[in-house]
């Protein structure tokens, strides 16, 4: 497949959103904006994690899981971090520091 709309679903596929269905329609609200799709697939992923904070339940972090994508979109969801970069820095000073 070629095209624009392909080379967007292979972006978005290669930021964590495999699932082309999705993203696909993610897309189509946005008409064809991968930056407008790519918010709201990262705000549908992150609801759980907002919606925990803003109940008043503690981060909980657990720098040591197998899973460090989830661990760095909780601790953007979670904590007053602006970006992915500064996420990253984060979860390695508290794996560094025994957190």
């Amino acid at each position: 497949y070629t095209g624009p709309y392909w080379s967007q679903l292979q972006l978005l596929s290669s930021l964590g959103f495999p699932d082309p269905v999705p993203v696909s329609e993610a897309l189509q609200r946005h008409r064809g904006s991968h930056w407008g799709a790519l918010q709201e697939l990262q705000a549908l992923r992150l609801h759980p994690f907002r919606l925990r904070h803003q109940q008043g339940a503690g981060p909980g972090l657990d720098f040591n899981r197998p899973d460090q994508q989830a661990l760095l979109r909780q601790i953007l969801a979670t904590l007053p971090v602006a970006s992915w970069g500064r996420a990253s820095l984060v979860a390695s000073l508290g794996r560094e520091l025994g957190l």
